[in-house]
């Protein structure tokens, strides 16, 4: 988990920089080694002959950002500066008139600032930083809104100007739209929700030499899906096909047959030795012989849901690696009652771990206190949202705007992995807490869910923990996404194409 960039608050990093200080190193230092990784970064990624404008308020954002244009200056860089606010504001910065004194403009003295804007390619973005502790209005704010209205190539420094936590009513009006942002030290979680992120769009993390995190940091982290893609166990040559996991899929019924036929195949895709499907008898004609490899439990008695019949054969098999539990499911009393039946009874010897997912979670939103359950250690439920606003009885608008505190806080209370599935999805063990953040609308169609459900139980019954096999499960989804919507385009792709993806990124894994 070392490769995966850390995540702080504003108030965090606050404090993490006052220990860096207080340890010895001066702002100063810290400010020369950001300009110097900003300036490297835009040495490899921007063309020289490109026009930079960059825009800067008098904090330390702003500092970071006139050591660049200094730096940038001195490579014959074609770079200018637009100072938001007046010169007295600058008074002890130790400006270089030789360097800046024809390339300078001051927003509050300019009648020509829109020329300026109007005239360049990339616009660096040093306004505020995650010290703003005001809303943004007046005429930084029609600076701001005119500037996102020109869809300029933005690079912002550390966060985008106005994405604080103070402000409460982020807007295009108010918040700097960022083609990129430069992160520093960490990722600033405000950059990392579903309101948000479209601010801040692709970001790359800046080391600037603070490496000590205090005791209390709570460990938030950016997933790298390519680093993730080695969690992937090697293979036994001499082993059987027990020793790649023996797994049971409990779902399906008539109204989505197809949901437990996608969590099988992408199962298949994870290496998994055996796979049995537990099924209603009514979908029997539709699911035999879809998926040669796996084996049927079914009953005689021809019932339309899954039953506390079907969960009690279930749990008297002796060796299980895993169960997923919900694709296709339906939410009903039969359901409801298997599933209360079927927490308060997985008792299987040799159980690395379950998934319960769908139907299973709406299942579990009718049950009191499923909770205090004796669960396995490995257990890892995959709401989406609104099946978290069900389970929490939280609504949408709370949970979209603080979803590392909520799953943090319900992963510790439930003693399981969540996996908050979106256009960010959001794991948490109650420990440590990870976002992939990768949105991709081709993946916003039905049977995702089902898919990424299979692949992080097919890991599970690979004894993985559910940390790792959750976080393998969305890091491989993702990449697939990027695979189909390349192939199949946006409108094109579907969650059976996925399974096709995930083929194509296993070849190469």
């Amino acid at each position: 988990m070392t490769h995966f960039e850390k995540i702080t608050t504003h108030q965090e990093i606050i404090e993490i920089e006052k220990n860096t200080i207080n340890n010895g190193t001066s702002v100063a230092t810290l400010i020369l080694r950001a300009s110097e990784k900003i300036s490297d970064h835009i040495e490899r990624t921007i063309n020289k002959d490109s026009k930079i404008l960059f825009i800067l308020g008098k904090g330390k954002n702003g500092q970071d950002g006139y050591g660049v244009f200094n730096n940038l200056i001195n490579k014959n860089y074609n770079c200018s500066i637009l100072f938001v606010f007046t010169k007295s504001d600058y008074s002890e910065w130790e400006i270089n008139t030789e360097l800046s004194g024809k390339k300078s403009y001051y927003f509050e003295d300019s009648e020509d600032y829109k020329n300026v804007i109007n005239t360049c390619d990339i616009i660096v973005d040093g306004i505020f930083g995650t010290g703003l502790n005001r809303p943004i209005d007046g005429k930084i704010q029609k600076l701001i809104y005119y500037l996102n209205k020109l869809n300029k190539h933005v690079i912002s420094i550390d966060i985008p100007s106005g994405l604080s936590e103070s402000n409460l009513k982020i807007s295009e009006k108010n918040t700097i739209i960022a083609s990129k942002t430069l992160s520093l030290t960490a990722i600033k979680q405000s950059c990392l929700n579903i309101n948000t992120n479209k601010y801040a769009n692709q970001i790359i993390n800046l080391n600037i030499g603070i490496t000590e995190f205090p005791d209390t940091y709570l460990g938030k982290y950016l997933i790298n899906r390519e680093y993730a893609t080695k969690f992937i166990h090697e293979k036994n040559k001499y082993g059987s096909k027990r020793d790649s996991g023996n797994t049971t899929i409990i779902g399906g019924s008539i109204k989505f047959p197809g949901a437990i036929l996608m969590s099988a195949n992408a199962c298949m895709e994870t290496g998994i030795g055996l796979i049995s499907l537990c099924i209603p008898n009514n979908i029997y004609t539709i699911i035999a012989g879809q998926i040669p490899e796996v084996s049927l439990d079914i009953l005689e008695n021809p019932a339309k849901n899954i039953t506390i019949r079907n969960i009690s054969e279930i749990i008297k098999k002796k060796r299980l690696d895993s169960i997923l539990i919900g694709p296709g499911m339906e939410t009903n009393k039969s359901t409801i009652n298997a599933m209360e039946y079927f927490i308060h009874n997985i008792h299987i010897n040799n159980l690395n771990g379950l998934v319960i997912d769908a139907d299973g979670i709406n299942c579990l939103s009718n049950i009191d206190n499923w909770w205090k359950s004796k669960l396995p250690k490995n257990t890892v439920i995959t709401p989406h949202i609104r099946e978290m606003s069900r389970l929490t009885k939280l609504n949408i608008a709370d949970i979209e705007s603080n979803p590392f505190e909520i799953i943090s806080h319900y992963s510790k209370k439930w003693k399981t992995t969540i996996v908050l599935k979106g256009p960010l999805s959001y794991i948490s063990d109650g420990n440590n807490t990870y976002v992939l953040n990768h949105p991709n609308p081709a993946m916003s169609k039905g049977g995702t869910g089902d898919v990424l459900a299979g692949l992080i139980n097919g890991f599970l019954a690979q004894q993985s923990n559910s940390l790792c096999s959750s976080i393998l499960g969305v890091s491989l989804l993702s990449l697939a996404g990027e695979w189909s919507k390349l192939k199949h385009g946006i409108l094109g792709s579907s969650a059976t194409k996925l399974i096709q993806g995930i083929k194509e990124i296993n070849k190469n894994a």
